[in-house]
Order: C-alpha cells, then structure tokens, then sequence
C-alpha cells in the first residue's frame, strides 16, 4: 500500500467515525424529545431547539437520565 492509499484509508476511517459520532448524538437528540414528551407532554419549541443544537454526547446523557425521572420541565438542569 502507497503512502497515499494508506491516508486514503486512514481518511474514510476516521469519516466513518465522525459519521457514526454524528448518527449517535442525533439519535440521543430524538430519544430526549421523544422521552420528554412521553414523561411531561409538548415539549416548547424553545427547548426542542436547544437539544437539536447540542453537541455532547456527554451533556445529552445527563439530560436523558434526568428526564428518565422528571415530574416536569423544571425538574432538569438545563445549563
């Protein structure tokens, strides 16, 4: 394999990640709206913005595993 042919490959590998990286933190969006209206009802347009424009998967688990127990939308930290 040529030095180009392994940056080739080193390339579609880590666009596969990103991709799935991408796939991962949309399907936690989903599931987090999903969720918050199943749990509290219409979820504002407000909120379903804000989660659309997050980033993290890290902050989208917080958010999932506190909607998991939420009374109401006060019940989570939205910070």
């Amino acid at each position: 394999m040529t030095g180009a042919e392994a940056l080739i490959q080193q390339g579609k590998a880590e666009g596969l990640q990103q991709g799935e990286k991408r796939g991962e933190i949309q399907a936690k969006r989903e599931f987090l709206l999903k969720l918050l209206d199943i749990r509290i009802g219409d979820v504002p347009d407000a909120i379903s913005r804000k989660i659309l424009r997050m980033r993290s998967r890290s902050r989208l688990d917080k958010l999932l595993e506190q909607a998991a127990t939420a009374q109401t939308l006060d019940d989570i930290e939205w910070q």
